[in-house]
């Protein structure tokens, strides 16, 4: 039978591959996830030896670090490495080279951007670092409260690098990841005080209850709370949308109301065309002039510098008249 220690070292490896899963949608193929996960493997069951010899809880991490640095050389700087294995100066100046490159193609391209080496470095050690935390805080220092907090950075940077947020799918997985591991601790220190007694009576050959009551009641709190989760938001009004946001966000007749209009700054715009590198047609000219070297599109002009940045002056707007607007010239009062 598994060992209570040793279910919690599991459900910390599924919580953070499940928190992981919301980078899915950033990378396209999605097969680093399979690397991650075995990799995180290891790294999990390191520290599920260590911590049955018994070592030292600090000795039991620094081991984890060192077979987490050790597996990361295998796989990206094999080449850079003493023996292929362990990393040295030259494989430590390539992880900061392939970082710099992944950090480079993050800003380049689109979401879904291509998983090129640096992305992929970025994306395994990231989930191996999180992995790491997590495991620390929630088997080695039995307090997998804390843990979340890893788990909650991971998350955060999915939602904040997708374009429109993280879909429910995800969310869905990465909360019941940590209520999970929440159990998975409260059933183990539940464990150690002693066997818990029922009030139903029971068979002379029945076994006993142990802690199967208060499991099944933290599961029913774990997921009456994810529902509220995933339910309560539906109906608060947002910026992006509810239940109460509906009736004015729609295109089409009805009560709209008033609303604001954004630009998006030049110098971000240009900022983003240079980064591309691939010619895109935004839009056709057609001219009856024999002579276009002279010809080109202006659409705004950073024409005043304020002493810090460059930007277009103030154009003067007319304002809409109040009332009906005027008949036009030649056009009757009946039409």
């Amino acid at each position: 039978m598994i060992s209570g220690r040793a279910r919690l070292a599991l459900c910390a490896w599924a919580a953070t591959l499940m928190t992981a899963c919301a980078l899915l949608p950033l990378v396209e193929p999605v097969s680093w996830i399979v690397q991650a996960a075995l990799l995180l493997g290891v790294q999990s069951g390191v520290g599920a030896a260590a911590r049955r010899v018994p070592l030292a809880r600090p000795v039991t991490v620094a081991l984890q670090v060192l077979v987490t640095l050790v597996l990361l050389t295998l796989v990206f700087a094999r080449a850079h490495a003493f023996a292929g294995l362990f990393p040295g100066p030259d494989a430590f100046r390539f992880f900061a080279d392939l970082l710099e490159r992944g950090g480079n193609d993050v800003g380049r391209y689109a979401i879904p951007a291509p998983l090129s080496d640096g992305i992929r470095l970025m994306l395994v050690g990231g989930v191996l670092v999180i992995g790491l935390l997590v495991d620390t805080l929630a088997v080695t220092f039995r307090s997998a409260a804390p843990a979340g907090l890893p788990l909650l950075a991971l998350y955060s940077v999915a939602a904040g690098l997708s374009d429109n947020g993280v879909e429910w799918l995800w969310f869905l997985l990465a909360a019941a990841g940590y209520l999970m591991l929440l159990l998975a601790e409260g059933r183990d220190r539940l464990a150690q005080w002693g066997r818990v007694f029922g009030t139903a009576a029971r068979g002379p050959g029945s076994r006993p209850p142990g802690a199967a009551a208060p499991v099944r009641t933290g599961r029913r709190i774990g997921a009456v709370a994810l529902g509220i989760a995933l339910v309560v938001p539906l109906g608060l009004p947002s910026m992006n949308g509810g239940l109460l946001d509906a009736a004015g966000s729609r295109v089409g007749r009805g009560t709209g109301g008033s609303g604001t209009i954004s630009e998006v700054s030049p110098l971000v715009s240009l900022q983003d065309s240079l980064n591309v590198d691939e010619d895109r047609q935004v839009m056709s000219v057609r001219t009856e002039l024999t002579d276009v070297t002279d010809l080109y599109l202006r659409i705004v002009s950073l024409d005043e510098f304020d002493g810090t940045t460059w930007k277009p002056s103030k154009r003067s707007h007319t304002a809409v008249p109040q009332g009906p607007f005027p008949t036009p010239p030649g056009l009757g009062p009946g039409v």
